[in-house]
């Protein structure tokens, strides 16, 4: 239980809150007294969730379902409002302790309170699933210790039997440990993976051990699909029914109903171990000390409804955060102005304005400018246009906070239709929300960072093929050309959670043929222990997965030393002066194209006789997003209003010179067709030379 921040509000739906009870990735839970006066648990979901009409939907659904659930060893949901800025849920607040915490100050449980601990969880569990929910977060943190028995917790994650999944296939919900191989793969969950949960909860509680080991989650993830659980050391008399629990398909684990009839009934004498009482009975007792905290500090600053916003406000703050949103930041392209014809006959057309959001110190920004100028001149060149376009670049100095200014200045002019993220991954998710807020498309070129990854809940559009898909051109190398036996992934954890997705992609999900082993890495460590294991079989494939250019080059280094032999690959993030100096021989896979590809030649020609020289990366994707918004704002029956630019834009797929834009119907993540973008590069001579690209791989190397 932590104070509030001064970012969190004091009231939501009449309920006043008083602490921080935790956080995770749906949203942020508080302790809060009713407004007739009873302590509850209040759930506040992200507000970018409040964007998506599906999950909206579901919410209520599910919502309404868990009010109707009633059971002894879950805690009720009392009210909740899908219809907030941000949806909240409100259950009855049970002090008590995790089960999680109580297993790592008071170690393994003894059989008999395991045993009765899984009576009440397959009851409750009972329970959910006959009222039509299924959970897919069972785990240790979610199961409550109270002085009269457990409590399974935590309904933000879960799924109406029946019901679409809240993310796409592919993507993995629920805690690596306690998940069920299903929902590892990604796949459609039931009541089934609840069960796997269970048996892990329980293994975990009699032998102090998670039963698929721990470490960074791909590898756990991976031993969940792959391998036998741990289970050495459990009691004779649980044995049989926690195996069970565990098997790998879900058919061929016992139902909840099975469980009950084989745990029995729940014992109230003595069910917690020695020692646990008092701490539960204490933890109680801290929440009738809790004062009423003062008014945080947003809370103050909203205690009034503000004025409506006008532009000059919204400019004067993108000035005061140091981002000139109409003064030295911006550049007009000359050939962007607005044309207004003289004479008779001639016609005065509107003018559409696309911005382009970045650093303007940074090559990759200024390249990007280019491109997008002389797609902005070509169009303005065509006689049959319907309107002009004009391109407004905005420094936001590389920052979080200039990004999500130079946005707000945008969108605060009516003229700008859509925005190119044309920014690193440190500044362009600022730009989302607002953007989103503005009904502002934002259409980012080169931005590759897991917080991206809920943007079809947004107003936004990601043009890139992104690392949760993997790097597709090396992994098409791998499995067309070198055909790898074994491939040793380096899982850099300095960077656990933007590289998860790539290795998830290559172990749970299987896109790289032959055997894979994941090496970790953990942060402060080196690399050469790792490089003279894999040097043990100097021919295998070794696939760096990791994102600081840094560390991928002492990667580099260590396995040369070592006298690694085999394929190198890694993805566009290790890009750097010292990799490429350490890295020779490696094989990258990138999202930008490069003049060398013939599909480039017009647009190499125009760059070459405007700028005197070739395009550099991301140049020719900003020339491919401006045409695709020019395209979606004449759209044949669009109404040309910019909040309507991303309804159109994934109306149909549209070809450009680096890739085909199209986008899956549910998910609405590019689509990882052959065409999808992906880009094969070889470094050779301290640079890296352009290979093919992806549709190419296995025809031309």
């Amino acid at each position: 239980m932590d104070q509030l921040l001064a970012t969190d509000p004091s009231w939501v739906g009449g309920h006043r809150l008083v602490a921080r009870l935790g956080a995770g990735g749906m949203g942020v839970v508080y302790l809060a007294r009713s407004p007739h006066g009873a302590w509850v648990a209040l759930k506040v979901i992200r507000s970018e969730y409040a964007e998506d009409p599906d999950f909206l939907a579901r919410f209520r659904r599910e919502t309404e379902l868990a009010t109707r659930l009633s059971s002894r060893w879950t805690v009720p949901v009392l009210t909740a409002d899908a219809d907030a800025r941000s949806p909240w849920l409100a259950t009855a607040y049970v002090p008590g302790l995790p089960l999680s915490e109580a297993l790592a100050l008071h170690g393994p449980w003894p059989v008999p309170q395991v045993r009765t601990l899984a009576a009440a969880l397959a009851a409750a569990l009972d329970d959910v699933h006959r009222a039509g929910l299924v959970h897919r977060d069972v785990k240790p943190a979610n199961v409550l210790l109270a002085a009269d028995g457990p409590r399974l917790i935590d309904f933000g994650i879960a799924l109406a039997v029946g019901a679409t999944a809240l993310t796409a296939d592919g993507s993995v919900i629920g805690s690596p440990g306690y998940l069920s191989p299903e929902q590892a793969r990604g796949t459609t969950v039931g009541p089934a993976g609840d069960v796997f949960s269970l048996g892990c909860v329980l293994v975990h509680s009699l032998t102090g051990r998670p039963p698929f080991g721990a470490g960074g989650a791909a590898a756990v993830l991976y031993r969940t699909v792959h391998e036998e659980p741990d289970l050495a050391g459990l009691p004779r008399e649980l044995d049989a029914a926690l195996r069970a629990c565990l098997a790998k398909s879900a058919d061929e684990r016992p139902t909840v109903a099975r469980l009950r009839d084989l745990f029995g009934s729940f014992d109230s004498r003595s069910w917690l171990p020695g020692g646990l009482p008092a701490v539960v009975a204490e933890r109680a007792g801290r929440v009738l000390d809790l004062p009423v905290p003062e008014p945080t500090e947003l809370s103050a600053a909203v205690a009034d409804p503000p004025p409506a916003t006008s532009r000059r406000r919204l400019i004067a703050a993108s000035a005061a955060l140091g981002v000139g949103a109409l003064g030295g930041g911006t550049a007009w392209w000359q050939w962007g102005r607005p044309r207004t014809g003289s004479g008779a006959g001639k016609r005065t057309l509107p003018t559409r304005v696309i911005g382009l959001l970045g650093d303007r110190s940074n090559e990759a920004v200024r390249s990007q400018e280019r491109g997008a100028g002389i797609a902005v001149a070509e169009h303005n060149g065509r006689a049959d246009r319907p309107f002009d376009l004009a391109l407004r670049a905005v420094d936001d100095r590389g920052t979080a906070a200039g990004s999500a200014a130079g946005a707000a200045g945008l969108a605060a002019d009516p003229d700008v239709h859509a925005v190119i993220g044309a920014g690193s991954n440190e500044a362009v998710p600022a730009a989302v929300p607002v953007c989103t807020k503005a009904g502002l498309c934002l259409l980012v070129t080169r931005a590759d960072s897991t917080r991206l990854n809920v943007v079809h809940t947004t107003s936004t559009l990601v043009l890139r093929a992104t690392r949760t898909a993997g790097p597709g051109a090396v992994l098409r190398y791998l499995n067309r050309v070198v055909h790898p036996q074994r491939t040793a992934v380096v899982y850099d954890l300095a960077d656990e959670e933007e590289s998860l997705p790539t290795v998830q992609i290559v172990t749970v999900h299987g896109h790289l043929d032959g055997r894979v082993d994941v090496l970790e890495v953990a942060a402060g460590d080196g690399f050469g222990a790792a490089a003279r294991d894999i040097a043990a079989h100097p021919d295998d494939v070794v696939l760096f997965a990791g994102a600081t250019p840094s560390r991928a080059a002492a990667c580099a280094a260590a396995l040369k030393a070592a006298g690694h032999r085999g394929v190198r690959v890694a993805d566009e993030h290790v890009l750097s002066a010292a990799f490429l100096r350490a890295g020779e021989g490696w094989w990258i896979s990138t999202g930008y194209a490069d003049a060398a590809d013939p599909r480039l030649r017009a647009f190499t020609a125009a760059y070459r006789a405007r700028h005197g020289g070739v395009p550099g990366p991301w140049a020719a994707e900003a020339y491919d997003a401006v045409r695709f918004a020019a395209h979606g704002l004449a759209a044949p029956g669009g109404d040309g209003r910019r909040e309507s630019l991303r309804a159109e834009l994934l109306r149909a797929p549209w070809q450009g010179i680096t890739r085909r834009f199209s986008y899956e119907s549910q998910s609405q993540y590019l689509e990882t067709t052959p065409d999808g973008g992906w880009f094969l590069y070889h470094v050779e001579g301290g640079r890296a030379r352009f290979v093919a690209r992806q549709d190419a791989i296995g025809r031309s190397t």
